[in-house]
């Protein structure tokens, strides 16, 4: 899960030179929820939807997947590969500031420490944005805001992602996710027109589709149903050290001594705000939902 998420800043970046963001969100969404619900109609046992979970899910595919790749995708084109995916790895950064107003999840000093540390890091990324090449500050605030979207999504699916199967949810949220994308794909369209795919372009949105969008979904589902959360997030900040390592090895990309010195300073405020906990705390940990 963690490599195909690592990858997946790569191969977007790849797409997207042949698609425009919002129109490589959209395919990759419906062949992937396509896929999915054939596999989901065609099980042997037959998960019941009720019209309130419907409205759920509908819900969580639009902030998992029609919100945060708006602003994942929209951002990757205009900032580099690598940074994109340092910036995605605060997510339970966000979502443990957002755990910060429930009682049942107070912020210890350890987590507090480790938001700061990371924020801090944040800053200094931001601002030295456009000395790796492709990176821009216009693209790390967006795609801060996916990693802020990614937060939200977490405190909606927790009770859904439980009680039911990960092929269940993941055909649901990509197929609502490819719904309420159409209407933005189409507007995109008819203002900046469609391009001419290449192929690597198109190689690009089935590694997203495939690889990304149903297998690492399916495992990042999976893990959550019978492992505690807190370890899962574990292996996803993870991701941008594959995500980075891609990048150099596969785009040419290179990080200067200030944006590398700031990626050690997030990883290590987003680890530090995760570690630590024990029994109950490992069980209730922030998510982290969303990498790519």
């Amino acid at each position: 899960m963690t490599f195909a998420f690592g990858l997946s800043f790569v191969a977007t970046k790849t797409a997207l030179k042949g698609f425009e963001p919002l129109l490589l969100a959209l395919l990759r969404f419906t062949l992937a929820g396509g896929i999915l619900f054939v596999v989901w109609r065609l099980r042997p046992v037959r998960e019941p939807v009720t019209r309130k979970e419907l409205g759920r899910l509908a819900l969580v595919g639009f902030v998992s997947l029609t919100v945060y790749f708006s602003f994942e995708n929209t951002g990757i084109a205009r900032t580099s590969a690598s940074e994109a995916a340092i910036l995605i790895a605060t997510i339970p950064i966000f979502v443990a500031l957002s755990g910060a107003f429930l009682p049942a999840e107070r912020l210890t000093r350890r987590q507090w420490a480790g938001i700061l540390l990371s924020f801090a890091g944040i800053v200094i990324l931001v601002l030295a944005a456009g000395g790796a090449a492709g990176g821009s500050l216009t693209g790390n605030l967006l795609v801060l805001a996916a990693a802020l979207s990614a937060a939200v999504y977490s405190i909606l699916a927790r009770r859904l992602l439980v009680s039911r199967s990960a092929l269940f949810v993941t055909a649901w949220q990509n197929l609502f996710g490819a719904l309420f994308m159409a209407p933005l794909a189409l507007i995109e369209a008819l203002v900046l027109g469609v391009r001419r795919p290449t192929a690597p372009a198109a190689g690009g949105v089935l590694f997203l589709t495939l690889v990304c969008s149903i297998v690492a979904y399916l495992l990042l589902n999976y893990a959550f149903r019978f492992l505690p959360a807190g370890r899962v997030s574990v292996f996803i900040n993870l991701t941008p050290i594959v995500a980075v390592a891609s990048a150099y090895a596969l785009l040419g990309e290179r990080l200067t001594a200030a944006q590398a010195a700031a990626a050690v300073v997030v990883v290590a405020g987003v680890w530090l705000t995760n570690s630590g906990r024990r029994g109950v705390d490992a069980e209730t940990a922030p998510r982290s939902p969303s990498a790519g």
